[in-house]
């Protein structure tokens, strides 16, 4: 008898003594801001964390910590992530009299959209044979012919001269770059001017910009991911960088309505050239 209240009085200490670690938020994506909480059940525990920006390589930041709230025995805190993959935060709590740190993983997206879809399952290729493989075979037959004859008909219509009504002329386009820049300079003459929708603008300008230096397709990258190829692969200097990364991430991702009159939006965007000698 003495044995079963003995286990009856240990298992509930060993129960309310475990934390529960959640993240309000399901789905994560870069620039996001996410509610985390760790809540004690039973004795009180010395629970900490490091608030501000957390490095976690010498170029920048991969999150930062901001509304700590502690409570006896529980911890909420806010974070946003600057870049994707898996991070467990710096959260400590005593135990026992034993140091603990948290081991909960959160998972981030690259992805600032959430555009993401599941890879579906391929189906196995078809697989011809008897009928079906003559009728594959005449297929392919008749499509070979119509190409030749497609492309004869090309080879011809090339080699008549031909007169060009100035009308009927296709027009030359603008090259992405141009187009990018000029949707700048056509907003800095609009009215208002709002810094969110600028920073969007140069952001773009420069993934193109850079895109063609570098011979890198950058324009999927997010501002962290597109800042850290000009880290690893200009000679611009760290500190431009890591200002304009801060600019972007302050002016883009916060609930930004800043307007701005025509010479400050014009200061800012001729600074920017200025720095990446653009």
């Amino acid at each position: 008898m003495f044995k079963y209240i003995a286990i009856f009085l240990f298992f509930p200490v060993s129960l309310f003594a475990a934390p529960r670690e959640t993240v309000l938020e399901n789905d994560i994506y870069v620039g996001d801001t996410i509610h985390y909480q760790i809540e004690f059940y039973g004795n009180e525990n010395d629970i900490n964390t490091i608030e501000g920006e957390i490095y976690e390589d010498d170029t920048m930041p991969s999150y930062k910590i901001f509304n700590v709230i502690k409570k006896e025995s529980k911890l909420e805190l806010s974070i946003i992530f600057f870049k994707p993959g898996e991070f467990v935060l710096p959260v400590t709590w005593t135990e026992n009299g034993i140091e603990t740190k948290s081991s909960f993983p959160i998972k981030v997206k690259s992805q600032l959209l959430g555009n993401e879809t599941d890879i579906e399952d391929i189906e196995p290729p078809i697989i011809f044979s008897g009928p079906y493989f003559f009728r594959l075979f005449l297929v392919i037959i008749v499509t070979a012919i119509n190409l030749y004859l497609l492309y004869a008909l090309y080879l011809y219509w090339r080699s008549k001269p031909k007169v060009m009504d100035a009308f009927w002329e296709k027009q030359p386009t603008l090259e992405e770059t141009t187009k990018r820049l000029r949707h700048i300079e056509t907003y800095l003459t609009a009215d208002p001017i709002f810094e969110k929708e600028l920073a969007f603008r140069i952001s773009d300008y420069l993934k193109e910009v850079y895109s063609k230096k570098l011979d890198l397709n950058l324009l999927g990258k997010t501002d962290s991911e597109f800042i850290a190829e000009l880290f690893d692969r200009t000679h611009i200097n760290d500190s431009v960088l890591r200002d304009l990364r801060i600019y972007f991430r302050n002016t883009k991702y916060d609930d930004n309505k800043t307007e701005l009159d025509q010479g400050s939006a014009i200061s800012i965007w001729e600074k920017i050239k200025k720095d990446l000698e653009l």
